[in-house]
């Protein structure tokens, strides 16, 4: 039997026959009609998309999750076809912090979560995929089929995946579809064809064609080398209330919200009313609410005594360069005993005094290498700071900023310096997918525990390289990689004293073990005087 999350707010999963299909706008899009409405929508993106969540967040005034069933346990990697029979615990407490009421008190009316690539593309024999997801959480799919070069073979394409029935489904169950929508529909020709297509199919199978979504009248996302231009530069170009007036002109609305059991709202009859997001130096909207989770629980309430009487200080890089942090990390953290405090490493002179800890997460300081070089004061405290023995951790972005050179183009920009690495930024990608990894002798520092105990689960996605072959003398590897099959990829990482690095992007849940002894090797007080 299979155990599935409590459900008690209506809601959907957008999934897609593949990449480019039409996901991100139909969301996007989706979000601006129903806050129109005036209905509190809570999102989510499927797997580890850091970009995607960012415009959620701006776009729903709150948190947006990171839904990822693979990545949430920290287990050692299933073998292909191992059967999920439950909804993994991380994964249930994201969940949980998606569906909780806001800052504010209030409750979400619905939810919406962006699937990732095609509805069954996932790791190892469709783990951890769209549908997969769905089924688990008891979400139904609104399915979105690109229609471009599409004729009557819509119907095929369609078919294909509401009759599909992979093998993980005979244990997690099989996704229910709410609906299908059909993008970049073209003239008013192709929209019969269309709808002529997938009246058997609709009839037979009882799920309605609820929306013909042209390609006039949709936004262009511009996309660089790690995904979409991020939100803080695209949205403020983004007309929300006419793509909120797109899709109520060409989706029925109203029949999806019925089907969910879901409030109509006010469909509105003037434009949208709503504010826009504010972009800070940040990278975020001013709003702290709308970028991160509230924890769960009471701080420190889970973190045993001692964490609850002296909690570390946590400095957390956040601005521009250094926006790749989930948004229940920080939840996580808190419930764990941590305080936290934000700065930039752009901008500031220096941390946040009485940091007992610091944590910089990935992000784009490649695109803000001259600028990051230039802040030569916030360099020479951070290497103050470890020469003190502070323990200083970053991964992928943050990993780079701990090296000493970036190149880019041919040309040199300073970094920190607090490794003796140099990275090249290529054209190609350097690692993409899932790992599992556990941890090397020493590796947290001043831990009491033998190698390989702590295991956690993340990805890699970068296209910078070292340029050295071997880590310098003094340096030693942090994490012993494997991909999603349990395939062995080696030693990864770099330790010096007390900085550490990796590209390795951590997905919190599926790290939770990890955070909780790294955060007990925080000394009790900050090496600075002054803690706020």
């Amino acid at each position: 039997m299979i155990r599935s999350a409590p459900n008690r707010v209506p809601g959907l999963i957008v999934g897609g026959t593949g990449s480019n299909a039409g996901k991100t706008v139909t969301t996007l899009a989706l979000f601006c009609a129903l806050r129109a409405r005036g209905l509190r929508v809570h999102a989510a993106k499927t797997g580890p998309d850091f970009i995607d969540a960012a415009f959620h967040a701006a776009l729903t005034g709150a948190p947006a999750a990171n839904l990822d069933v693979w990545m949430s346990r920290a287990s050692r990697p299933d073998r292909a076809g191992e059967p999920l029979r439950r909804i993994p615990q991380g994964l249930a407490r994201l969940f949980a912090r998606m569906r909780a009421p806001g800052a504010d008190g209030r409750a979400p009316d619905i939810l919406v979560v962006e699937g990732a690539m095609g509805l069954y593309d996932g790791g190892a024999g469709g783990s951890g995929c769209t549908a997969q997801l769905a089924a688990l959480l008891g979400l139904p799919v609104l399915l979105v089929l690109n229609a471009h070069g599409l004729g009557q073979s819509v119907a095929a394409l369609a078919e294909g995946f509401l009759r599909h029935r992979p093998a993980w489904s005979a244990n997690a169950g099989q996704a229910a579809f709410a609906g299908m929508i059909c993008t970049h529909v073209g003239s008013e020709k192709h929209r019969e064809i269309l709808r002529q297509a997938l009246a058997p199919l609709v009839a037979d199978a009882g799920v309605p064609l609820l929306g013909l979504l042209p390609r006039d009248g949709a936004p262009r996302l511009e996309s660089r080398h790690l995904g979409l231009v991020e939100a803080r530069e695209s949205l403020p170009g983004l007309d929300r209330d006419a793509l909120a007036a797109w899709l109520e002109v060409h989706c029925d609305l109203d029949e999806l919200l019925c089907s969910l059991g879901a409030p109509l709202g006010n469909r509105p009859q003037t434009a949208l009313q709503t504010t826009p997001s504010t972009v800070s130096a940040a990278g975020g909207t001013t709003a702290a609410a709308a970028r991160f989770f509230p924890p769960l629980v009471r701080a420190g309430e889970n973190a045993g005594p001692a964490a609850r009487q002296v909690r570390p200080l946590l400095g957390v890089a956040r601005d521009a360069a250094f926006s790749f942090c989930y948004a229940d990390l920080p939840a996580l953290l808190q419930e764990l005993g941590a305080d936290l405090a934000f700065f930039s490493p752009l901008s500031d002179a220096a941390p946040p005094p009485g940091c007992c800890g610091l944590y910089f997460p990935g992000g784009y300081p490649e695109l803000h290498a001259a600028q990051l070089a230039a802040n030569t004061a916030m360099r020479a405290a951070l290497r103050d700071m470890a020469a003190q023995g502070l323990p200083i951790y970053g991964e992928c972005g943050g990993y780079i900023y701990l090296m000493r050179e970036l190149r880019l183009e041919g040309q040199g920009h300073a970094m920190s310096g607090l490794l003796p690495l140099d990275c090249r930024m290529g054209d190609r990608l350097a690692a993409l997918g899932y790992r599992a990894a556990q941890t090397l002798p020493g590796w947290p520092a001043n831990v009491d525990i033998p190698a390989g105990i702590i295991r956690v689960r993340g990805h890699e996605f970068h296209y910078g390289r070292l340029t050295q072959t071997e880590l310098p003398p003094g340096c030693a590897p942090l994490w012993q990689l494997s991909d999603s099959k349990g395939a062995p990829l080696g030693p990864e990482g770099c330790r010096r004293g007390c900085v550490a690095g990796s590209w390795l992007h951590l997905y919190p849940e599926g790290a939770r073990n990890f955070w909780r002894a790294w955060l007990a090797a925080l000394p009790a007080s900050g090496i600075l005087a002054g803690k706020p």
